[in-house]
């Protein structure tokens, strides 16, 4: 990722702080005290996630989730990370899984449609094995196709009614 890359990641997370910021001043000027303390807990638990993703220590996987959002139009991912996860050992394991994974949605997506993700991060069974789970909701053209091309990569995968994905994923 070069400079102005780097210029325009920065750019999209203050865009985005400014707009949480606008919405805590719209909240405490109306008095929505509950409206506001969600908002706050909210803003936390994005900081909270956003800290465990910065300190998992897979650079490569970091900058593809926190540039996610902002270089594809039609899909809206969030992540979570269930405890304190050291990456290192996975992070360009993680990265290609995850471009794949798009890469395959991508070729079943419809014109116009908000694919709106989650993705968990957790400790396998192993030390040394890393669990990924991604939840997409969202209307999917040939899903039994998607499905089928997610089974053959080795991906565990359920799609309901074309309209929700779910993935697993181990890495090891």
């Amino acid at each position: 990722m070069g400079e102005k890359e780097i210029i325009a990641l920065l750019r999209h997370k203050r865009h985005d702080w400014m707009n949480q910021i606008q919405l805590i001043q719209g909240y405490a000027s109306l008095g929505k005290q509950e409206r506001l303390m969600d908002q706050i807990g909210q803003i936390k638990e994005e900081a909270e996630q956003e800290r465990r993703l910065l300190n998992s220590r897979a650079p490569h996987f970091t900058l593809w989730m926190l540039s996610f959002n902002h270089d594809v139009d039609q899909f809206r991912l969030r992540y979570e990370l269930k405890e304190e996860i050291d990456l290192s050992r996975h992070d360009l394991d993680l990265l290609a899984n995850g471009r794949r994974l798009f890469e395959l949605m991508e070729d079943h997506k419809t014109d116009g449609e908000l694919y709106e993700g989650t993705v968990t991060l957790y400790k396998g069974d192993q030390p040394t094995v890393i669990g990924m789970s991604w939840e997409w909701e969202g209307t999917f053209r040939n899903g039994n196709e998607l499905k089928k091309k997610l089974d053959e990569v080795g991906y565990i995968s359920t799609i309901f009614e074309d309209q929700e994905l779910s993935v697993e994923m181990t890495i090891e």
